[in-house]
């Protein structure tokens, strides 16, 4: 049984962690963000902060509403990246066997994001439920910083919806982040069917990614039509945002990933900054005292310089404009009803298939892509093919 004491300071948990501003129509736009899901990332906090002032002043000029779910409340008010454990990699816990919210062992230290994670997960439930979880009517997004210098992107789980969303906005966007970094909120919430994209401001403590910040918010809330910009602002706005000279506004797919075990005994070599040329064999960083060379050419991607995380670099390279169309074509075609008899795939449910690498034809993954399907490793053998 709850007690009036419990409710209350479940209130007062929610209040700290939840804020929104505008107007309540029945019919309007929701647009919902994450801020501080890294302690050490308080760009999107303090944007985000002025954003809701604004609408708070002229909400009833709103045409629909904005809410703010903060993060790490423990690690923001620490200024570490996290406590525990990285709060934005466990979110595919949730219903496995792993799942902290229902397992329990006693005497096990439980760390203390997943409590957060729990907060954070009732608080998406409750606004969801406020307006019966009408998928048309949300758009989520997710706003970080990074360790090294940056211009502003986009991440997205690679749907048609979620390009829509990303594209209105003149930075670069990376393709299918949810393959190589595994258990983050955004794939949470696509799961879930809704359209969500992740903010990357820059800097952690530029100022920049605090005007980055702000004007991406401002811009996501004019496009949806919870509050509209005059065309001085709108401009200004885009002028904010827009990607450094010589980066390419454009998609990017990741073509290598570095994991790394320990930070510790990672280290960047110094001067990369994101979306930086590399050509093969370049020396980029030392991991456990071995000299990493680039295994391709490319673009460096989120090099890491700090001592916390498993994501040591990745390298990225454009996307071609006709990938894109024939990819945005075929998703949209019966092409799908027929991959159950292209050698080595199985169907095991209506959205998801496996395939014997051993047994099926080349270049499984890139048709699996075109098609819109998450390709992720069950075994050295197997893939997992599900569509997003």
């Amino acid at each position: 049984m709850t007690t009036d004491t419990e409710t209350q300071k479940k209130k007062a948990v929610t209040a700290k962690r939840v804020k929104s501003a505008g107007a309540d129509n029945n019919d309007g736009p929701i647009v919902v963000l994450f801020v501080g899901m890294h302690g050490n990332e308080t760009a999107g906090v303090k944007a985000v902060e002025k954003v809701l002032a604004r609408l708070n002043e002229n909400g009833r000029d709103a045409g629909g509403r904005l809410y703010a779910v903060t993060g790490n409340l423990e690690a923001l008010s620490r200024g570490v990246r996290f406590i525990d454990t990285d709060l934005n990699r466990l979110w595919e816990l949730f219903n496995t066997d792993r799942d902290f919210s229902v397992t329990h062992i006693e005497g096990d230290h439980i760390p203390i994001e997943y409590f957060e994670s729990l907060e954070i997960k009732t608080a998406i439930e409750e606004i969801l439920n406020n307006y019966n979880h009408d998928r048309s009517r949300f758009i989520f997004a997710d706003l970080h910083t990074t360790s090294s210098e940056s211009c502003a992107f986009i991440l997205l789980n690679d749907s048609l919806a979620n390009r829509e969303i990303a594209r209105k906005f003149p930075v670069p966007q990376i393709l299918g982040i949810e393959e190589n970094i595994q258990g983050t909120l955004l794939s949470y919430i696509n799961n879930l069917g809704y359209r969500a994209i992740g903010f990357e401001a820059g800097a952690h403590t530029s100022e920049k990614s605090v005007e980055r910040s702000e004007a991406f918010i401002e811009l996501l809330l004019h496009y949806t039509g919870v509050m509209r910009l005059n065309r001085e602002r709108f401009e200004t706005c885009g002028e904010i945002i827009s990607a450094h000279a010589g980066v390419p506004d454009t998609y990017f797919e990741i073509r290598y990933h570095h994991l790394i075990e320990d930070a510790e005994k990672f280290q960047m070599i110094t001067g990369f900054s994101n979306f930086d040329p590399v050509d093969e064999g370049i020396p980029l960083a030392y991991d456990e005292g071995a000299l990493i060379r680039a295994p391709e050419s490319g673009r460096i991607f989120m090099p890491l310089y700090q001592k916390r995380g498993n994501d040591g670099f990745m390298i990225i390279e454009e996307v071609s404009p006709f990938w894109l169309t024939l990819s945005g074509w075929l998703r949209q075609s019966f092409i799908h009803s027929i991959l159950k008899f292209l050698p080595g795939v199985e169907k095991k449910d209506p959205q998801t298939y496996e395939v014997n690498r051993d047994v099926a034809l080349f270049f499984v993954k890139q048709i699996f892509h075109l098609l819109g399907y998450r390709v992720t490793e069950k075994d050295r053998k197997t893939y997992v093919c599900y569509r997003r």
